[in-house]
């Protein structure tokens, strides 16, 4: 893939994988522009005074759970990496409605919200635990690997 050609778009992108994930887009595959999309603007401003304050990167504030920012955001956008979630089990077990929210509506909004705008790539990070879901974590995992799933396999009709 032609990276320089490419825009790019990563939810949670203040977070720990995003952070790390900008660096290397930046530094080795310099894409033609690169949306960081988070709830949280202190990480957000934080994050571009601590050297992430690159010519095609872009900051976008919103939520995985308002489809119409995720809309808004996307416009023109190729590849989606979505790494935001509710990670922390304990706040999925106290949350219930809080981690589906975010880790299952979360994950319909950018699968909609990405094919609505033809984004031609979109990944979900998830993990080894949405295998065997036994809690309120992994369910939502889960749920949205099989959106996601589905979702890429539109994109080959």
């Amino acid at each position: 893939m032609n990276w320089s050609e490419q825009s790019l778009l990563v939810t949670g992108g203040t977070g720990s994988f995003g952070k790390k994930f900008v660096e290397i887009m930046v530094r080795d595959c310099q894409p033609r522009r690169l949306v960081i999309f988070s709830r949280d603007e202190v990480k957000q401003r934080e994050m571009k005074a601590s050297g992430f304050d690159h010519p095609g990167i872009q900051y976008f504030v919103g939520d995985v759970r308002d489809a119409s920012s995720l809309e808004r955001a996307l416009a023109g956008v190729t590849v989606v990496i979505h790494a935001a979630a509710i990670k922390d089990i304990r706040i999925c077990k106290n949350s219930p409605f809080e981690a589906i929210q975010t880790n299952i509506i979360g994950c319909r909004n950018v699968v909609n919200a990405s094919v609505g705008q033809h984004a031609t790539r979109i990944l979900l990070l998830s993990t080894d635990k949405a295998v065997n879901a036994v809690s309120l974590y992994d369910a939502p995992k889960l749920c949205g690997e099989k959106m996601f799933v589905q979702a890429n396999a539109f994109g080959r009709r």
